[in-house]
């Protein structure tokens, strides 16, 4: 059954009470059930890393990664890049990116870099598409993460 609103209409998936945000909403401290909400960076319960430069989720402000995750991918950090549908990304290259999950299938098809299979890549926290996860077979993973999708924060 639907949830409704306090006027007694459904409540749509991307609206405050709907499935979708729930599914959205940041995970809480570790033995939360869903009722309290995450510690946001620069409020009294955030944790001390968030202290240091990061790279943050646009949308969320949640830690993606750091500056000195960045590294050169086939001579270079940055890198613009056309999907099959005509939708252009410029995406840099991270070595690690803890606050990004890797979801679905890995694929080859329409591989950005040579010799690498990739995976989708979301914000931890609220799900927003960040980029992608690459690997090869020898080694040599690393995310190729939408840069405008990132605030850097000193």
């Amino acid at each position: 059954m639907r949830p409704k609103s306090s006027h007694g209409a459904p409540v749509g998936l991307d609206h405050p009470g709907g499935r979708l945000a729930r599914l959205r909403q940041p995970p809480g401290p570790p033995g939360d059930t869903g009722g309290g909400s995450a510690a946001q960076p620069g409020s009294a319960g955030a944790p001390s890393e968030l202290t240091a430069p990061a790279i943050l989720c646009r949308d969320c402000l949640h830690p993606v990664t750091r500056p000195e995750e960045r590294i050169e991918v086939e001579g270079s950090h940055r890198h613009t890049f056309a999907n099959p549908h005509g939708i252009v990304f410029e995406i840099g290259c991270f070595r690690t990116a803890p606050g990004c999950s890797r979801v679905g299938p890995r694929s080859e098809e329409f591989a950005w870099f040579a010799g690498h299979s990739w995976q989708v890549g979301l914000c931890a926290a609220c799900l927003v598409h960040l980029g992608w996860h690459f690997a090869s077979p020898g080694g040599g993973d690393f995310y190729g993460l939408i840069l405008e999708r990132l605030i850097d924060k000193d």
